[in-house]
């Protein structure tokens, strides 16, 4: 029996949702407009009304999961009160992104061609080591040394990101104050 076509609400992001959740199950090869629209119980013409294709369709994706993060992560730097705490909330912010969404990092990361040194959330969290180390070391350390700061605190927030999003290597029951223990054991 065919699925009622009829649709209210965000159409967008549920194609958006329910596709990433197609190409977990099924792999990215096998998408075709027509399976996405059927997985969300569309006709096969809605999903032209938001995206011009496939490629368009995987654009969108990326730049929807990089919006998430980046608005999650500006959120997290707006409420952190306590300057000291900043690099930690924001560590422990985009580890619980992919936590919840680990569909998301699967699909950013999965091909290796994202490129951070654009990505919004990236650039952010450069600024904000930067700043940070600038003030810490009062304007004395060079570009090189803040830089390789900036990639060691990425790559321990990024690969602690990793290992949540896969099952029995963290305690999920005390995922927040694990996460505060490993960052905090780290942190500039």
């Amino acid at each position: 029996m065919k699925k009622d076509t009829y649709h209210h609400g965000n159409l967008r992001v549920e194609l958006i949702e329910k596709g990433l959740e197609y190409i977990d199950q099924y792999g990215v090869e096998t998408l075709s407009m027509r399976k996405l629209a059927d997985t969300v119980g569309v006709s096969s013409a809605a999903p032209y009304a938001h995206f011009k294709n496939k490629e368009a369709f995987l654009s969108a994706v990326r730049d929807y999961i990089n919006e998430q993060l980046y608005n999650t992560q500006m959120a997290t730097l707006q409420n952190t009160k306590e300057p000291s705490r900043v690099l930690l909330e924001l560590g422990k912010s985009y580890i619980m992104f992919f936590y919840k969404n680990p569909l998301y990092y699967q699909f950013l990361f999965s091909k290796n061609d994202e490129d951070v040194s654009i990505n919004p959330s990236f650039v952010m969290f450069k600024e904000v080591v930067s700043d940070i180390l600038n003030r810490l070391y009062q304007g004395k350390i060079d570009e090189d040394s803040v830089h390789a700061k900036v990639l060691a605190l990425w790559s321990m927030v990024h690969g602690l990101a990793k290992l949540v999003t896969l099952k029995g290597v963290v305690d999920t029951d005390n995922l927040e104050e694990e996460i505060e223990k490993v960052l905090s054991s780290i942190m500039v």
